[in-house]
């Protein structure tokens, strides 16, 4: 049976801890918090030319975006295509299966 002593010590190195770890993440949630309430006070204090700035920014990321998926949406058509191909031209070599 451990001694008193260390069940106690055991006692506060965990309530210590589980304090800590506590204090860490409430202390992340308000400085989040504080984060999110400073981006949106800067969106609505932006001027026109900033907030236009802002938009003429993320429609570049999206049109990039748009083109990457086009490309391979077109690249996965092709894949589709080819299997066909191969399915139906496996399907004339086996005996029986051209006709």
């Amino acid at each position: 049976m451990p001694s008193p002593q260390n069940v106690r010590r055991l006692i506060l190195t965990a309530a210590i801890t589980s304090i800590t770890i506590a204090g860490s993440l409430y202390g992340a949630g308000i400085k989040t918090t504080e984060e999110i309430a400073q981006t949106q006070k800067q969106r609505q204090e932006a001027t026109f030319d900033e907030q236009m700035k802002a938009l003429q920014g993320m429609r570049s990321n999206l049109t990039a975006r748009k083109g990457l998926i086009e490309t391979q949406i077109r690249e996965l058509e092709e894949k589709i295509q080819k299997k066909k191909e191969m399915k139906a031209s496996d399907n004339q070599n086996q005996p029986g299966g051209g006709q």
